[in-house]
C-alpha cells in the first residue's frame, strides 16, 4: 500500500508541474504572438496610412542598411539617382534590375518583379524613391520585394518615380 501511495504522489506532483510548466510556456507564446502581432500592426498601419516616401525623402535608412550589410525585412530610401538600367532577368520569374547611387555615394541594386507589377518607366539619371526588404549579397546591397507581398508577412513593397508609384497596394 505505501509503494502505490508513493508511486500516487509522485504522479500526482509530475502532473502538477507539466500543467505549471505547459501554462507558462502557453503563456510566454501567447505574449510572443501578441507582442509580434502588435509590432506587425503598428508596421502595417503607418505604412498603410499613406507614410510612403517620395523622391526628396531621405535615404538614410538605406546608407545604414549598406553600411551595416545587415538584412532589414523593410526599409525605404528617397533621393536614389538611377545610374545604370540592367538588363532584366528573365530565368524564372521577370525581373527588371537597375542601379541607384545614394547619397554617400555606394552603389545599391534594385531588383522588381514583373510577374507581379507593371514595368517602371525608369531612366538613367531619374530620382526614385523605394521601400523593400534590403540584403547584403557578395556584390554589394540590393533591395528586393519592391511590390506588395500576397501572403502579408510583411509591409508592401513599392518604387516611387515621377510622381507615380508602382506596385503599391
Amino acid at each position: 500500500m505505501k509503494f502505490i501511495t508513493k508511486v500516487s504522489i509522485y504522479l500526482f506532483a509530475f502532473v502538477v508541474v507539466f500543467a505549471h510548466v505547459e501554462t507558462v510556456e502557453a503563456k510566454r507564446r501567447n505574449n510572443h504572438e501578441e507582442s509580434w502581432e502588435k509590432n506587425r500592426q503598428s508596421e502595417d498601419s503607418s505604412y498603410e496610412s499613406g507614410a510612403f516616401l517620395d523622391e526628396s525623402a531621405s535615404d538614410s535608412d538605406l546608407v545604414r542598411a549598406v553600411n551595416e550589410r545587415r538584412r532589414e525585412d523593410f526599409v525605404e530610401g528617397g533621393r536614389l539617382t538611377v545610374v545604370k538600367i540592367l538588363p532584366d532577368d528573365n530565368s524564372g520569374l521577370e525581373h527588371q534590375k537597375w542601379v541607384v547611387r545614394l547619397s554617400n555615394g555606394e552603389l545599391m541594386q534594385a531588383v522588381y518583379n514583373l510577374d507581379m507589377c507593371p514595368r517602371v518607366p525608369l531612366n538613367v539619371g531619374d530620382v526614385i524613391a523605394m521601400g523593400g526588404q534590403f540584403i547584403w549579397t557578395n556584390k554589394g546591397g540590393l533591395l528586393h520585394w519592391l511590390h506588395h507581398d500576397p501572403r502579408g508577412r510583411r509591409p508592401d513593397g513599392y518604387v516611387y518615380v515621377n510622381g507615380q508609384y508602382y506596385c503599391k497596394e
